[in-house]
């Protein structure tokens, strides 16, 4: 997490000097900015996600959980607008050196956590973990064979992987329903979009409040197979002539519902599986999940895409939906044939 950190002061850094000295070669400059944010942020997500539970107690993930993602969220909403007013006061270089002095303040953060000393999530010691000197192709294979022994898992980070797959017929779909065929103008469509961040926010201050228990799971797939149902009737509101205002109101209630669905479906499972997969293999289980979602998340977007210039509208959203809710159902029936509290039966 402290080298993720130095990595992006580093090379935010970096831009601010070389913008300065060849300023006509923005373009290339900022490529390689997001191309280094990338990269720190990617293992930056998957250090904090994996050290979560080693931060705090089995009883606190949930709720730690939730906070952070109402967080993210707010981040979302604000990020956006703050940047956009920021930006129009000062020159990009002075942006990055802002920016290298609250990535300081994150950096200090790090510093001073306090993992829990002999932290114990899960039962499953017997799994045999590579060495910390193992090569990454040996700590990859590691990986994939904790996953195939472990097959709840597995379905777990392959039906995540699936589902940001045909998560682009909301990414592309929404926006291009919203403006080319409902026609809102920007502001319209720019309320809509922030209600879905406003969804997430609430949801995760909702459930840091709540405990499923041993049903934490069966929410998650219920309220995924909820939000698949919807994106599936999202094209219904076409065939209804109304105002554009009245379009406006009702998705934005529609993206709040399915802000809230969609951290009711995420976090949950996050937590079950930092309560119940070893310390040691978390890193490399959760960095798989990024991999996946990073690889197919923009093949969706192609694909869909594609799908919304060639076919009907509300026919695109139906089958996304369908097969996400297909999907959906499927594990929620994996779910509810297994003891949730236990860990997942070795293949």
């Amino acid at each position: 997490m402290i080298a993720s950190q130095l990595g992006t002061i580093i090379s935010l850094l970096l831009f601010a000097l070389f913008f300065i000295e060849f300023p006509s070669m923005y373009f290339v400059e900022l490529v390689v900015l997001i191309t280094l944010l990338a990269v720190s942020d990617g293992f930056l997500t998957t250090a904090v996600q994996a050290s979560l539970a080693q931060l705090f107690g089995k009883d606190d993930l949930q709720r730690a959980n939730s906070l952070n993602q109402s967080t993210s969220s707010l981040a979302e909403f604000l990020a956006p607008v703050l940047g956009a007013v920021v930006y129009t006061l000062i020159s990009l270089d002075m942006f990055a050196y802002i920016e290298v002095g609250f990535e300081t303040v994150a950096l200090i953060a790090i510093i001073f956590l306090k993992f829990l000393k002999n932290s114990k999530i899960s039962d499953a010691e017997d799994f045999q973990v590579a060495d910390t000197e193992s090569h990454i192709v040996s700590n990859f294979i590691e990986g994939l064979r904790f996953l195939w022994e472990n097959k709840l898992y597995l379905v777990f980070s392959g039906s995540s992987g699936a589902i940001n797959f045909f998560f682009a017929t909301i990414n592309i779909g929404l926006p291009f329903f919203l403006v080319d065929k409902l026609h809102l103008t920007n502001t319209q469509y720019g309320f809509t979009e922030s209600a879905f961040a406003g969804g997430m926010f609430l949801s995760g201050l909702v459930l840091s409040r709540l405990n499923f228990k041993n049903q934490s799971l069966k929410v998650a797939y219920f309220s995924l197979s909820i939000f698949s149902l919807i994106v599936s009737l999202i094209g219904l509101p076409y065939l209804i002539a109304l105002p554009k205002g009245a379009y406006t109101i009702l998705f934005i209630a529609i993206n709040i519902v399915l802000g809230l669905l969609l951290v009711f479906s995420n976090t949950p499972v996050d937590v079950y599986m930092q309560q119940h997969i070893p310390e040691k293999m978390q890193g490399r289980v959760f960095s798989m999940d990024e991999t996946v979602s990073s690889i197919l998340m923009p093949a969706g977007t192609i694909v869909f895409g594609i799908l919304f210039d060639q076919f009907n509208t509300f026919v695109v959203f139906a089958f996304g939906g369908l097969v996400m809710l297909v999907l959906s159902c499927w594990v929620l029936i994996i779910v509810s044939r297994r003891k949730e509290a236990a860990v997942p039966i070795s293949g």
